[in-house]
């Protein structure tokens, strides 16, 4: 019996996200003729932690997380936030426990977003958040960062006619990649704004820790679990290794919607990851996170004198681990990026990656180590003709 071949077709949400950041690279490429230097990577975040304690847990077995273990990480993390940020946490009903951020956010927009409904995001930022918003089939619709502003976001459009029909608003604070931290008073007009006009607000504070310097919680401010709840990593928080582990915290009953929608993607937790969280949380701030940061400030030194060589204006604070830079008489983003990976082999990241506000600057991954730094430093030198090497004025 014949069988007539099915016309496959791809949902149209597939097409509708914005690209990954690292899209403008190509994967592969033609060989070429002559022998060419490595890629010197200042863009990928690597995270730069770490331990043999993570090398002795890959080799062995992975019993799951049992529920008591579950419940005693909550607990410190309880503690942690009380003595850390003055926050008071019910474990049971105001923390879930679960994979990497990425999924965590989309959990979120899972659980809360319907076909249609409006969530804001920042018109400068990953674009995580629009991927997610769109998947669930709502309507991702921006608040702008401005440099005039300190990259701090507006939310003017919040007050408006569509913030009376949005559901959810997701806040990046510290900014990545700008490193933009709002203020206890702008995140309290903040969760002002959002209860009177119901909007729940999700911040991702991944890098809250990763300064010296650190970020305000939304939970501080009055009233903030009243209208949200703050997403973390294991890792970035406290200084483990990379692992896709992380929590959400805050409105109880935002968290027992996240509970529900990760019943379609349940996270594995092994027992080892718990053990090391224990561990890392006890001896906050531990030798992990005070790695992470002397990498971090070792390679903010060494960008410094790139900065100068390309004539690049550093811009945005030191809270994350990343610098963005703006390009001499702003010139475009891609095309400075390719230059530099043409002509040099030096990766960068443009700041279109980030939405089309980012055009005219570049961000630098300080996870990359100093070496790294040097070396590009020392391509630089030696092929300056070639990618236009400028001299501030």
């Amino acid at each position: 019996m014949l069988v007539k071949k099915v016309i496959i077709e791809k949902a149209n949400r597939l097409y509708q996200p914005p690209p990954d950041i690292q899209s403008f690279v190509r994967p592969g490429g033609r060989r070429p003729l002559t022998r060419r230097a490595g890629v010197c990577d200042l863009a990928t975040f690597r995270w730069p932690v770490d331990s043999n304690t993570a090398k002795r847990t890959q080799a062995a077995q992975f019993p799951p997380a049992s529920k008591e273990s579950l419940s005693r990480l909550k607990q410190e993390l309880a503690l942690w936030y009380a003595a850390a940020h003055r926050v008071r946490l019910n474990p049971t009903r105001e923390i879930h426990i679960g994979g990497p951020i990425t999924t965590l956010v989309f959990n979120l927009a899972l659980a809360f977003i319907d076909n249609g409904d409006i969530a804001f995001v920042p018109d400068l930022g990953l674009p995580l958040y629009r991927k997610v918003i769109t998947a669930c089939g709502g309507e991702p619709v921006g608040y702008s960062l401005q440099r005039r502003d300190d990259w701090r976001p507006g939310f003017e459009r919040v007050g408006t006619r569509l913030g009376r029909v949005a559901k959810m608003l997701f806040l990046n604070s510290p900014h990545n990649p700008t490193g933009a931290t709002l203020t206890e008073k702008e995140l309290t007009d903040l969760v002002w704004l959002a209860g009177r006009e119901n909007i729940m607000i999700a911040n991702d504070a991944a890098y809250q820790t990763v300064s010296e310097h650190r970020a305000v919680s939304l939970l501080t401010t009055t009233g903030g679990k009243k209208v949200g709840v703050e997403v973390g990593s294991f890792s970035y928080h406290f200084g483990l290794p990379a692992l896709p582990f992380g929590f959400v915290v805050g409105n109880a009953e935002m968290i027992a919607g996240l509970q529900l929608a990760s019943q379609f993607t349940p996270a594995f937790i092994p027992e080892a990851w718990i053990e090391m969280a224990l561990e890392a949380l006890r001896q906050y701030p531990n030798e992990g996170i005070r790695t992470a940061r002397r990498r971090v400030g070792q390679s903010r030194a060494e960008a410094t004198k790139i900065m100068e060589l390309l004539a690049l204006e550093k811009t945005g604070q030191d809270t994350v681990p990343f610098v963005w830079a703006k390009i001499e008489r702003r010139g475009q983003a891609t095309g400075e990026a390719g230059r530099l990976y043409r002509r040099g082999r030096i990766l960068v990241m443009p700041g279109t990656a980030f939405g089309e506000s980012g055009e005219g600057y570049l961000r630098f991954s300080l996870t990359a180590p100093p070496e790294s730094y040097r070396d590009a430093c020392d391509r630089l030198k030696r092929r300056g003709h070639m990618v236009r090497l400028r001299k501030r004025k």
